[in-house]
C-alpha cells in the first residue's frame, strides 16, 4: 500500500499551505457566494426555490436582549453591575477562553454578555440565543477564580473541570487556551473564536477539517439538478461554510457517468448522474471524496462495475481526489494524503456493507450485505473491511502521517445505536494509531465516544439525499474538527436540514438544540451499554 497524494495543481495551493488559509477561505467563500447568486439564470432552466438565509446557532446577538440603560457617571454603580463590569474587564485576556459544556448547543455570545453570564446576572442560556432553556452555572478553577465571580463549583484542575462541565449542561468557565481540548465547547465572543481564529497554537499550526456524510447524486437529487439546469444547486446554502475549512471531505454515495442513463424508477437504489455535479463539489471547496460505500460498485440494474469505472475516470479527469475504491485492491486501499502547515494528514476508508470480509452475509441488525463487491488484485471494487487489513493500513498510515482519520462506512441503517462490531472496528483503528475515527452509513446521526483519549464520531448522517420521509433522515452534521498541530482541540457538530429533496441548509438555534439532544441521547445509551 502506498499513499496517494493530491496531484491537482490548484489543490497544491490549498493543501500545501503555510500562511494561505485566510486567502483560501476568502476566495472560495467569495466564489461560492458569487456562483449561488448567479445560479438558475439559464434561459431554459426552471426557477429553483428562492434561497433564504436561515438563522444559525453559531452566535448569539451582539447585544444582550435585556441591555440596561446607560449609567450616569455621577451615580454610584450597583454592586451587581460592578461585578459584571469587573468580570468583563478582567476576563478573556489573550490566551484565555470562555468554555462551556459540550452539551450546550451554542457557538458564541456577545462581548457584553460575558460579564453578566459569569456574574450570574444572566440566569438562562436562552437569553443569549441558545435554542433550549438551561440554567447558567459558573464554574472556576480554584487557582484562577475571576474577580467578581461567584462560582457554583470550584475545581482543582482541568480534568476536574471537564467532569464538571459534563455533569452540568449549563456550566461556563474561563480557562487558559493552551489547555483546551475537544472535550469542552469554546464560545466565540463577538464572532471571534480564540481557539479557531488563530494561526498557531501550543503544538503547531491551527487547522480546521470538515467532514460531511452521504452525498447521493441520483434519484430526486439528480432530477432537481436537471430540472433547474444547475449541478451546483444542492450545495448553495452550505458552500460558503464548507469552503471556509482548510480541508473538507465528503462521502460520494453513487456514480458519475455519461454512458449510463439514470434509471427511470423514482424509487431505484442505483444512484447515478452526470459528472457535471463535480462543479458543486468544487464550489463547496470539497477536497476529496470517499468511495468506500455500498452504492459505489453494488447495483441492481445489471451494469456491473461499469458505473464505478466511469466514476473513477470522471473524478480523475476533473482532478478530484478520491479514496476507498479503485480498479484494483491496491488502488482501493491507498491512503489519500494532504499537507497543511507542514503537517501530513492521511485519510482512508473501508466498505463494511457490500465488501465486508469479516461478516460476508446479509444481516439487517448488523448492517451488512456481503463481500462480493470488494476490489481484488486485478478487479475493481471498494476497499473491503477486514479487521486485519484495517489495522495494517492504519498502522502504516500512522507511520507516514501526523494525523490519520479513517472514515469507515459501516453500521445498521436508521438505528440510533451503533452495532458492537462497528465499535470494535473503531477501537482497533484507534489502537493502531488513528487520531480519531468517523463512521457513516445509517442515514441518520448517532453519537460519539472517547476511546483511549481519542474521539470517535459515529455517523454524521445524510448530507445531500432525497430521504424526506422522516426528521432523522433529512438531517445530518457538518463535522468540524480543529487541530492544534496534530492534537484534536475542538469538535463542532453543525446541524443541517435538507430541503427540496436535495439541498442542505444550516440549522436554526432551535433545530440545532433538537439534533444535539438526539446526539447526546445516543452517546449516553452507547456509554451505558
Amino acid at each position: 500500500m502506498r499513499p496517494m497524494s493530491s496531484n491537482h495543481p490548484q489543490k497544491a495551493n490549498t493543501l500545501l499551505r503555510s500562511g494561505s488559509r485566510i486567502d483560501r477561505r476568502a476566495v472560495l467563500s467569495g466564489m461560492a457566494a458569487s456562483v449561488v447568486g448567479l445560479a438558475g439564470c439559464a434561459a431554459d432552466a426552471a426557477d429553483p426555490p428562492a434561497t433564504v438565509a436561515p438563522a444559525t446557532a453559531t452566535s448569539a446577538p451582539a447585544a444582550s436582549p435585556t441591555a440596561a440603560e446607560p449609567v450616569d457617571a455621577s451615580t454610584p454603580v450597583p454592586a451587581r453591575a460592578s461585578q459584571a463590569a469587573n468580570l468583563s474587564a478582567s476576563t478573556l485576556r489573550d490566551g484565555q477562553a470562555l468554555v462551556t459544556s459540550p452539551r450546550l448547543p451554542l457557538f458564541g455570545v456577545g462581548a457584553d454578555q460575558v460579564g453578566p453570564l459569569l456574574a450570574g446576572e444572566i440566569e438562562d442560556w436562552q437569553a443569549v440565543g441558545c435554542g433550549v432553556s438551561l440554567p447558567v452555572e459558573p464554574v472556576a478553577l480554584e487557582a484562577t477564580v475571576p474577580e467578581g465571580m461567584t462560582p457554583v463549583e470550584t475545581v482543582v484542575d482541568y480534568e476536574a473541570l471537564v467532569a464538571a462541565l459534563d455533569a452540568r449542561s449549563g456550566a461556563v468557565a474561563v480557562v487558559p487556551l493552551d489547555v483546551v481540548d475537544f472535550r469542552v465547547n469554546v464560545l466565540s465572543v463577538d464572532g471571534v473564536d480564540p481557539l479557531r481564529h488563530r494561526a498557531t497554537g501550543a503544538d503547531g499550526p491551527i487547522s480546521r477539517v470538515g467532514v460531511v456524510g452521504d452525498i447521493v447524486p441520483g434519484r430526486n437529487v439528480g432530477i432537481k439538478m436537471r430540472t433547474y439546469n444547475d449541478y451546483t444547486y444542492p450545495f448553495h446554502d452550505v458552500a460558503a461554510e464548507l469552503a471556509s475549512y482548510d480541508l473538507t471531505i465528503a462521502n460520494l454515495e453513487g456514480n458519475f457517468s455519461q454512458t449510463i442513463p439514470p434509471p427511470e424508477d423514482p424509487n431505484t437504489f442505483d444512484f447515478i448522474c452526470d459528472p457535471a455535479m463535480i462543479q458543486g463539489f468544487r464550489l463547496a471547496g470539497i477536497d476529496a471524496v470517499s468511495l468506500a460505500n455500498n452504492h459505489t460498485a453494488w447495483n441492481e440494474s445489471g451494469w456491473g462495475v461499469q458505473a464505478l469505472l466511469d466514476t473513477l475516470s470522471a473524478l480523475d479527469a476533473a482532478e478530484m481526489p478520491r479514496f476507498g475504491a479503485g480498479r484494483t485492491l491496491e488502488e482501493a486501499r491507498q491512503v489519500w494524503t494532504a499537507e497543511i502547515g507542514g503537517l501530513r494528514l492521511g485519510f482512508l476508508s473501508v466498505d463494511g456493507v457490500t465488501a465486508n470480509q469479516e461478516f460476508p452475509y446479509r444481516d439487517k441488525e448488523m448492517g451488512t450485505v456481503g463481500a462480493e463487491w470488494a476490489a481484488g488484485p486485478d478487479s475493481p471494487g471498494t476497499n473491503p473491511f477486514s479487521m486485519e487489513q484495517l489495522v495494517t493500513d492504519v498502522t502504516m498510515a500512522a507511520e507516514e502521517n501526523d494525523i490519520v482519520i479513517p472514515y469507515l462506512h459501516m453500521g445498521a441503517e436508521y438505528r440510533w445505536i451503533v452495532p458492537e462490531w462497528v465499535v470494535a472496528a473503531a477501537h482497533a483503528a484507534i489502537d493502531a494509531g488513528a487520531t480519531m475515527v468517523v463512521t457513516n452509513h445509517p442515514h441518520i446521526i448517532q453519537g460519539m465516544e472517547i476511546y483511549a483519549g481519542r474521539p470517535i464520531i459515529y455517523s454524521v448522517g445524510n448530507f445531500i439525499f432525497d430521504q424526506m420521509f422522516s426528521v432523522d433522515t433529512r438531517q445530518g452534521f457538518i463535522l468540524e474538527v480543529t487541530f492544534d498541530g496534530a492534537r484534536v482541540v475542538g469538535i463542532r457538530l453543525r446541524g443541517v436540514e435538507i430541503k427540496d429533496f436535495c439541498q442542505p441548509r444550516l440549522m436554526t438555534a432551535g433545530e440545532q438544540a433538537a439534533i444535539m439532544d438526539r446526539f447526546w441521547r445516543s452517546t449516553d445509551i452507547l456509554a451505558e451499554r
